[in-house]
């Protein structure tokens, strides 16, 4: 379990708490008519900008900020590596097919490509397109949950626009057009929330997730050709560590 996560919206959804109980205001929260407009209208023009194979991604994206996939660090996917070629070294490359049996389907896969005695650029271009799909894929989530942040806020205004027309037209009775100012704000509030505390930090937390996949996709890619190379472990711990202090400068 990600805990940054629940921890994050444990106290966000705790300082909104506090100040709806501060201000006597908790009973007006619940409003259906404005939940249903906010929730299913952004779900709806979210639905028209992206395909169906985007969107059937994103309920188990959304799970994924919670409970995301167990990864690797950089430091033990380069001693993994080095390890696998001491092994190269010790036993030959044939060897490697025993040896990666039990890890991660990319790294099986470029061993293949080397067992099966591709071509270095061709192995190189092979997993490159690999890790672009997978970036691809990635990013079309992450927007879709971007834009589901930028229109549930305008979906909020929508419902303002609608409870406003509604207190113009019942000025006359207090009762209603109260009732109609309570959907014009609560509207407001959900879309606000939607955006604030789920849209936009899954969109963010999922793009932090894709960064470290990708990252370790890259040194395995720098392993499987050394491999190929049949270079030592001390060189390709000094490619990886370069490759890893460069990706931190360039985040940093």
């Amino acid at each position: 379990m990600d805990f940054s996560t629940v921890f994050g919206l444990t106290i966000g959804v705790g300082c909104v708490w506090y100040a709806m109980m501060a201000g006597d205001i908790m009973g007006l929260l619940w409003n259906l008519p404005s939940f249903v407009l906010v929730v299913g209208g952004t779900i709806a023009s979210t639905m028209m900008t992206f395909p169906l194979d985007v969107m059937a991604d994103v309920p188990r994206s959304l799970l994924l900020i919670f409970f995301p996939q167990k990864l690797n660090k950089p430091k033990a996917v380069i001693d993994r590596l080095c390890e696998l070629a001491g092994i190269v070294k010790a036993k030959g490359v044939d060897s490697l097919a025993e040896s990666t049996a039990k890890d991660d389907k990319f790294l099986r896969s470029g061993v293949k490509l080397v067992l099966s005695e591709w071509p270095e650029d061709d192995i190189r271009e092979s997993l490159e397109k690999d890790i672009e799909f997978t970036l691809e894929r990635h990013q079309q989530v992450q927007k879709a949950f971007a834009a589901a942040g930028g229109y549930g806020p305008v979906y909020g205004l929508l419902g303002t626009l609608i409870g406003i027309l509604g207190v113009l037209r019942y000025l006359d009775s207090p009762k209603a057009m109260g009732a109609a100012m309570t959907v014009a704000i609560v509207t407001t509030f959900y879309g606000i929330f939607l955006a604030n505390f789920i849209a936009l930090p899954a969109a963010g937390k999922l793009e932090s997730y894709s960064t470290k996949e990708l990252l370790g996709k890259q040194l395995v890619l720098i392993g499987i050709l050394s491999f190929k190379n049949d270079e030592t472990p001390l060189m390709l711990r000094r490619k990886l560590e370069r490759h890893l202090a460069s990706k931190l400068r360039k985040e940093e």
